[in-house]
Order: structure tokens, then C-alpha cells, then sequence
């Protein structure tokens, strides 16, 4: 299992609030943010050993710990050229939109190839891997439906 890394600096820097609208949803009170991803810094996987096999990094957009958000964990990932996001599984569901690049997904033993205008749908705990197969990065937006990034334990196969 791996968790991604953060300090408290990038925190607290990573979202920009351009209203300070407060809406009432029943009992909840909730405030829109709206993240510029130009601003935040590239993570990646804290674990040496799954750090040296995997080329792999991205930025949280929307995430419990960084917003208000409740129920919903956004973020932009890249792959470099020739690289790989090792199989692995994780218990929630996870969609894949590519934004750019081309690549092959391999969600159990069915491996498809995806370019721009992909989008992807993991179910809860099936083996996964992406590879990037061409001469640009591949850059997809990754959503799971839980509160935190942090709340996703990834759990890497053997090769």
C-alpha cells in the first residue's frame, strides 16, 4: 500500500477561492473553489520501490483535505513516454478521461488502446494498468468517489 505526499506549504497554496459564496444544501453549508492546476505542484508516490517502477505523477484538483468538497476526488495525472502505472487495484471505482497522448489500458485481461477524448471506467477492485505508448506524455483526468485521495489504498500486483 502507498499513500501520495503532500507538505502543509502546498496545502495551503494549491486551491485559489475566487468567491466566497456560501450556499446552504440542507444541514450543510458549502463554498465553491475553483482550482487553477497551474499553481499546484506534481506529487508522486511516497514508496521508493513503487516510485522507481512507476513514471506516473499528477495534482489533486478537488480533494477533502485541500476544499470542501465531500464525496468526490478529482485530479490530472501524467504518464511519461514509454512509461507505466503498474497494476494495482483499489476497492472504489475510478474513471480515467484522457486528455491528451496515447496509451493501452489494461483494466483484468483486457487491454485497449485510448487517446484524446477517451474516457474510462474502473470498476471496484479490478486489476489496472496504463501505459503510455507514444512519443508525448499521457495526461487524463482520474475521479473517485470518496472524500479524500488519501482514502484510496492502492494495492500493487506482482508483474
Amino acid at each position: 500500500m502507498s499513500r501520495w505526499r503532500s507538505t502543509a506549504a502546498e496545502r495551503g497554496r494549491d486551491r485559489t477561492v475566487l468567491d466566497d459564496v456560501v450556499r446552504d444544501i440542507g444541514c450543510q453549508r458549502v463554498r465553491r473553489v475553483i482550482v487553477n492546476q497551474a499553481v499546484i505542484d506534481w506529487e508522486g508516490w511516497d514508496d521508493p520501490a513503487i516510485a522507481a517502477g512507476s513514471t506516473v505523477r499528477w495534482k489533486l484538483l478537488v480533494d477533502g483535505d485541500r476544499g470542501p468538497s465531500r464525496g468526490l476526488v478529482t485530479g490530472v495525472a501524467e504518464i511519461a513516454p514509454g512509461g507505466v502505472l503498474p497494476r494495482h487495484h483499489h476497492e472504489p471505482e475510478e474513471t480515467y478521461y484522457v486528455l491528451s497522448g496515447r496509451g493501452v489500458v489494461e483494466i483484468d485481461d483486457t487491454r485497449t488502446e485510448i487517446g484524446p477524448g477517451t474516457a474510462v471506467f474502473i470498476p471496484p477492485s479490478a486489476e489496472h494498468a496504463l501505459y503510455c505508448v507514444g512519443a508525448e506524455p499521457l495526461v487524463f483526468l482520474f475521479t473517485f468517489a470518496r472524500d479524500r485521495f488519501k482514502d484510496v489504498m492502492y494495492h500493487f500486483d506482482a508483474a
